[in-house]
């Protein structure tokens, strides 16, 4: 094996740092020659669907070439997330994720077809989410405490419409489950809005639901929201305890996420630009203003602090998917 002097590796160290950096930068400046491609794996009127719609509308004028989504629902999300991994790493297709897609799916899956670990490149994280339990006005209950006494009577009975199997809203169901001691049954649906639409219908008791979908309901009086996830009260429905609040910690305080992410290989310099774009549309008081009106938390995380937050969410997620009992084989 030949051996070069010290001095002259050294001399060349600066030489190939300054050709890897051109290539970055070539990279970026031939992306994005034509659409970007969105895949928002739940169907149309869902959290999903709206965000990745608000999105595309406001980079129009800041990325070169339109973001288009593409809606491929089922499956949890199964459908879209292993198709948005099927395609070429070439920054073209970018994939919206949540906590049931990266965290949940891979551990109630037998066959996933995809490690996250692995075959996501983390872009961007916009917003945390916290859900919101349900019920049709007419079921004459006003707290929690009365929920779960009218289930503890009538073991069985109730059904909790979820966004799928194994999805954040199943899982916070089986959660509620176990921590109240009372037995319900759970009804999936494909998305989040037909889940919740069920419970208006009243073809289903009650759901605990993205708040983008549930608000709306809530306003108009179809719906009366009886608790919610996560740590606080949220801003848009600051009368509404938490599960906390009432009794019931442990998992019931986790937050879901939404995010971007591109098929592991994209080049890095891309998906910090389209990160970077991203965020110049929501760290703005519009932007994060309309996060807030979608259901969501502001964070505004780029790569880096997105994939240590996928990482440090995740033991509590799997903790969650097994101790429910979902298994899709």
């Amino acid at each position: 094996m030949p051996r070069f002097p010290r001095r002259a590796l050294l001399a060349a160290a600066p030489l190939a740092l300054a050709a890897t950096a051109a290539r970055a930068q070539d990279a970026v400046a031939d992306w994005p020659a034509r659409p970007i491609r969105l895949i928002a794996p739940y169907p149309p009127g869902g959290q999903t669907d709206i965000v990745s719609r608000y999105l595309a509308e406001r980079l129009r004028g800041v990325l070169p070439q339109p973001l288009v989504v593409d809606n491929r629902a089922g499956a949890q999300g199964m459908i879209g997330t292993q198709f948005a991994l099927s395609q070429p790493a070439d920054g073209y297709t970018v994939l919206y994720v949540n906590a049931s897609t990266t965290l949940i799916n891979p551990i109630i899956h037998a066959n996933p077809g995809y490690d996250t670990q692995r075959d996501m490149m983390p872009a961007v994280q916009f917003g945390t989410a916290a859900l919101v339990l349900t019920v049709r006005p007419d079921r004459g209950l006003k707290t929690l405490g009365e929920l779960i006494a009218l289930a503890r009577r009538r073991p069985g009975e109730l059904t909790y419409a979820s966004f799928g199997i194994g999805s954040a809203s199943h899982l916070y169901g089986s959660m509620l489950e176990r921590a109240a001691g009372v037995q319900m049954t759970h009804v999936p649906y494909r998305g989040s809005a037909p889940a919740v639409l069920d419970v208006v219908a009243g073809n289903a008791f009650l759901s605990i639901n993205d708040e983008a979908v549930s608000v709306p309901q809530i306003r108009d009086g179809r719906l009366v929201a009886l608790a919610v996830t996560g740590p606080a009260r949220l801003e848009t429905l600051p009368e509404v305890p938490t599960f906390l609040e009432q009794g019931f910690g442990g998992g019931l305080t986790q937050l879901g996420f939404n995010g971007l992410v591109f098929r592991t290989g994209t080049s890095l310099a891309i998906v910090r630009h389209f990160a970077d774009a991203v965020l110049s549309v929501l760290n703005t008081p519009e932007g994060r203003q309309r996060l807030r009106e979608m259901g969501l938390i502001p964070t505004g995380l780029g790569p880096d602090q997105f994939a240590a937050q996928l990482r440090a969410d995740a033991p509590g997620w799997a903790q969650a998917a097994r101790e429910s009992g979902a298994r899709v084989e």
